[in-house]
């Protein structure tokens, strides 16, 4: 609820009309020169980008981040890492009390030669048989469409000289199809240019782009105003120049940026269709009434929806759903990961698990609240258990304030913890990543002031 909120009242401040894309309304209808690829006039153009660059350095850093992401809408899908072995449980089942992929995600339990699958390799053929004839191979176009969906989903601008420009031809030959099942699945737009296509998503909190601050994304805007003129933007900050780079964006893709119309208001079906397509974790009392509502109903159809469009399997429990990618390559965000935050902070997790998990199995809550003084203990002990020989950032084995911040924020980037106020919650999907729940309550151990049995525990 708190991020439908968040959204909602963010546009809404800003000149939006929903989950959709801001800006750009009351321009002047001036004749002026056009621009290749672009169908307004350069004064609606200078305007609209005007207008926006105002927006973000009047923005608090939040408020700038959700503006950047209704605005540009390039932020990739997340999802959490290590897909479902086991069959399902029972309906109902918490993720406090079942199953666990533990042992074979955690990054300091897989065995010797690992190598994580990149992010942008094409998505796996789907593995069921599609007919008769023991020599006949899966359809081509079914497969096709699943790949171009997928690296959509995963990069929503792609670019003929860009990173992704050899998947230009593939989009552009389904383009029908992905244009039509976007549009019914999530209510996206997806554009196709001379040279580049993109795929128009709806804002979410916390995915703006990194490095920017406020008047880091006013300059931004600056330099696609003149990047679509056809001029070279005057000496952009780094973290602009970077994403410059990066895009290599043609004219008519910068306009479009800058002009192109909102996507309409969502209701709640498409608001939670869009939660389960972009975000780890969808809990249902995050949501609004009829977003709920919805969710409880239609679970099984959507998430079969999903595994058909897009390849992504399920796990439905009693607090929510999270949708995982078997490849586990559709994430802009890595966990399990390699790295020292990665590693940190899934341990953490699993360790908060242990201590913190409501031993009832009936009625867990979806949340409960972690003792202060147990997120610092148990850093200090992971950080004992596995800092040096695991080879972790010389800087945060010397800085354990920034180590816990950034680790918590990591958690919460990927659902498994939240905020509240001054103090965090364990989320009950935290608990997939932990050994298998024995029902009894844990005791504390390490040398660094963890809890022991008995100490006081609220659930939210």
């Amino acid at each position: 609820m708190e991020r439908h909120e968040a959204a909602t009242g963010a546009l809404a401040a800003t000149g939006g009309t929903g989950i959709g894309r801001t800006g750009g309304a009351n321009r002047p209808a001036a004749p002026a020169r056009q621009y290749p690829g672009y169908a307004g006039t350069g004064t609606e153009l200078a305007d609209s980008a005007r207008k926006l660059a105002e927006r973000f350095a009047a923005a608090e850093p939040a408020g700038a981040e959700l503006l950047a992401s209704a605005a540009f809408g390039v932020h990739g899908a997340r999802h959490l890492g290590g897909a479902p072995q086991q069959a399902e449980p029972a309906p109902g089942t918490s993720w406090w009390h079942g199953p666990s992929v533990h042992h074979s995600t955690s990054p300091l339990f897989r065995p010797p030669g690992y190598r994580r699958i990149r992010r942008e390799a094409p998505a796996r053929p789907d593995p069921r048989p599609t007919g008769g004839g023991r020599h006949r191979k899966p359809e081509r176009p079914t497969t096709e469409l699943r790949i171009a969906a997928r690296l959509l989903l995963a990069h929503p601008l792609v670019t003929a000289d860009g990173p992704h420009g050899a998947a230009l031809p593939l989009i552009r030959r389904h383009a029908g199809t992905l244009a039509e099942r976007f549009h019914t699945l999530l209510g996206y737009r997806l554009t196709l240019g001379p040279a580049h296509a993109r795929l128009h998503k709806a804002a979410l909190p916390g995915r703006g782009l990194p490095g920017l601050d406020p008047a880091g994304y006013a300059a931004l805007v600056h330099a696609l105003a003149a990047t679509a003129r056809g001029e070279e933007p005057s000496q952009p900050p780094g973290p602009v120049r970077a994403l410059l780079d990066q895009w290599r964006l043609p004219a008519e893709l910068a306009a479009d940026l800058l002009t192109a119309p909102e996507l309409p208001p969502a209701g709640p079906e498409l608001t939670v269709r869009r939660l389960l397509a972009e975000t780890p974790v969808v809990l249902l009392d995050d949501l609004a009434p009829a977003e709920r509502a919805h969710l409880r109903e239609a679970a099984p159809t959507e998430t079969e929806r999903f595994a058909e469009v897009l390849g992504l399997t399920a796990e439905i429990r009693a607090e929510g759903i999270a949708l995982f990618d078997p490849a586990d390559e559709l994430t802009d965000l890595a966990l399990p990961g390699t790295g020292t935050l990665a590693q940190a902070a899934l341990l953490l997790a699993e360790r908060l698990v242990e201590d913190l998990r409501p031993v009832e199995a009936d009625g867990a809550p979806p949340a409960v609240l972690i003792p202060d003084a147990l997120i610092d203990g148990t850093l200090g002990d992971i950080t004992d258990d596995y800092g040096m020989s695991a080879g972790w950032d010389a800087g945060y084995l010397a800085d354990l304030a920034a180590f816990r911040r950034d680790a918590l924020d990591l958690l919460h980037r990927m659902g498994l913890a939240a905020p509240a106020g001054r103090n965090w919650l364990l989320r009950a999907p935290a608990a997939r990543y932990a050994p298998r729940a024995e029902l009894q309550p844990a005791e504390g151990s390490g040398r660094h002031s963890r809890p022991a049995k008995g100490r006081d525990r609220q659930a939210v």
